[in-house]
């Protein structure tokens, strides 16, 4: 997967705090990209100006200090989802705040963040740090969710692009359990002995990081193959994390659950970024 093909990182913005500091990571994506950057303020499709409020070219101005080169405001009308789900047609990357109004109790996203995660064409960043005032950290690894799928490469490599470019390292985690899907796509027992799976999660895990590490062997991988929930596992790493990024689509989802949960769950507790990624490649091995 490219992160370099010229398509332009979008960021859906509002007043809020949250929005602010999507805006800025996003700038600082663009930037690594080399690709320009639209930023998005959605009004009601009837009333009220579409003209650029000053507050937003204020944000642009952030945006440029966080290194973009291209800035582009625009102001449309309709549904924020929607109108950045069409946005999401022609964007490398499209990139909300992970602070929503609109989130359910306990929850931190809004409906906004969840529908771009589930539907839309290009890979998804929900950005928050721990707080809804607190700026995502900039230190710490980026921390990959690792399956085997084409999601979960796209993610690998993608994780690696950003780590390489910061600096960071980057920290591998694969799951594995006893119970596996079956083939009506209900939950199995698996037959195997726990010794077998834990070595050959410790395998999978370490063919997938070599074949990802080729294009970046500078970048110093933790590999981390635990018996336990990819959710658990990864929110473990979460607190210490500047990004997590996992795949859309991952091995090991139940019928009804293709998004495996893992990104939703992530992009309504995590307290740092998260980034979705998919990939129209092949399986893998």
């Amino acid at each position: 997967m490219s992160t370099t093909d010229g398509r332009p990182v979008v960021v859906g913005v509002d007043t809020s705090p949250s929005a602010r500091q999507a805006a800025e990571w996003a700038a600082t994506e663009a930037a690594r990209r080399d690709v320009p950057l639209q930023v998005v303020h959605v009004v009601a499709e009837s009333g009220g100006s579409a003209e650029v409020p000053g507050w937003l070219d204020d944000l642009l101005t952030a945006a440029r200090k966080h290194g973009a080169g291209r800035v582009e405001a625009r102001v449309e009308r309709g549904k924020p989802a929607a109108v950045l789900l069409e946005h999401a047609r022609s964007a490398g990357l499209v990139v909300v705040g992970g602070w929503g109004s609109d989130a359910f109790p306990g929850m931190l996203a809004g409906s906004v963040a969840l529908t771009l995660v589930t539907h839309a064409t290009c890979p998804v960043a929900v950005v928050r740090g721990p707080a809804p005032d607190a700026t995502p950290r900039r230190d710490g690894p980026v921390v990959i969710g690792v399956d085997g799928s084409p999601d979960g490469d796209a993610a690998l490599a993608l994780g690696l692009d950003i780590a390489a470019a910061e600096g960071a390292g980057l920290v591998a985690v694969h799951t594995w359990s006893d119970v596996v899907p079956g083939p009506g796509g209900g939950a199995v027992r698996s037959h195997e002995d726990w010794g077998v799976l834990e070595e050959q999660g410790r395998e999978m895990l370490a063919r997938h990081v070599a074949a990802a590490q080729e294009a970046h062997p500078e970048v110093p991988v933790e590999q981390h193959s635990v018996a336990d929930r990819p959710v658990r596992a990864l929110l473990r790493q979460a607190d210490a994390a500047r990004l997590i990024v996992v795949g859309h689509r991952g091995q090991g989802g139940f019928t009804g659950m293709l998004l495996g949960s893992t990104s939703q769950v992530l992009v309504q507790y995590a307290p740092c970024p998260v980034l979705v990624v998919r990939s129209d490649g092949p399986p893998a091995a």
